[in-house]
């Protein structure tokens, strides 16, 4: 079994900071790309009836 070596990788300050903001951002697009599905579900919800009140209209020619 090989040896395995341990490293220390040690970052930056400029270097944390930037990985900490990108994180930032994608938490932040994450939740905006929730919230905007939430609401387009919300949005169909107001054109779908409830399936008890349903009026068939349509009629097939015979």
């Amino acid at each position: 079994m090989k040896n395995l070596q341990t490293t220390d990788i040690r970052l930056t300050d400029a270097l944390e900071r930037q990985l900490l903001q990108e994180a930032i951002e994608a938490q932040h697009e994450f939740a905006l790309d929730h919230a905007v599905k939430h609401l387009f579900q919300k949005i169909a919800g107001f054109f779908k009836t409830p399936e008890g009140r349903v009026h068939h209209t349509v009629r097939t020619a015979h």
